[in-house]
């Protein structure tokens, strides 16, 4: 088995390299990741091997910010949310390079941002884990995940702050 490390997004990972098959996600990670953390929008995770020599091949990655949401009529919310709008986490971004594809890679990002959201909603309140998938398959992905539509025909889905505290964790390794 082969072991990973996830690491904050830096100069010493390979943007230019990474090929997922989507283009969106792989221009933001070549482009605006690292501008989007130092200006505190978003925070960028890699997952490279273990052994990785810089500049190291990035494997797959995903993005984590907070966000206010109106979930009131999401299924799942918590009843009696108030009227306004109430912080959640989203995973923005998350792809695996082509070359990784079936491979594990992609619930392994998955449960680390869970995790990760977890910690953040204990730390500072939230409803939970919320997305945009970028298309229908996509929304199949998520929805395996534990992830439910917010709308039925929707690409916005939705993971209750209950379902990150009985998530599993996947080790990285």
């Amino acid at each position: 088995m082969s072991s990973y490390v996830l690491e904050l997004l830096d100069g010493s990972h390979d943007r230019a390299g990474f090929v997922s098959g989507l283009d969106s996600v792989d221009r933001y990670l070549r482009e605006t990741a690292r501008g989007h953390m130092e200006k505190g929008v978003s925070v960028t995770r890699v997952l490279i091997g273990a052994e990785a020599m810089t500049p190291k091949a990035v494997l797959g990655y995903f993005t984590l910010s907070n966000i206010t949401v109106e979930a009131r009529e999401w299924p799942g919310a918590p009843k009696g949310l108030p009227r306004q709008a109430v912080s959640a986490v989203l995973l923005g971004r998350l792809a695996v390079t082509q070359a990784s594809h079936g491979q594990g890679i992609g619930s392994m990002l998955v449960a680390s941002a869970r995790q990760l959201a977890r910690e953040t909603i204990m730390r500072t309140g939230g409803i939970g884990l919320v997305v945009d998938a970028a298309n229908e398959e996509i929304v199949g992905y998520y929805a395996r995940y534990g992830f439910i539509r917010v709308v039925p025909a929707g690409l916005r889905m939705f993971l209750p702050r209950v379902s990150l505290e009985t998530g599993a964790e996947i080790p990285l390794g």
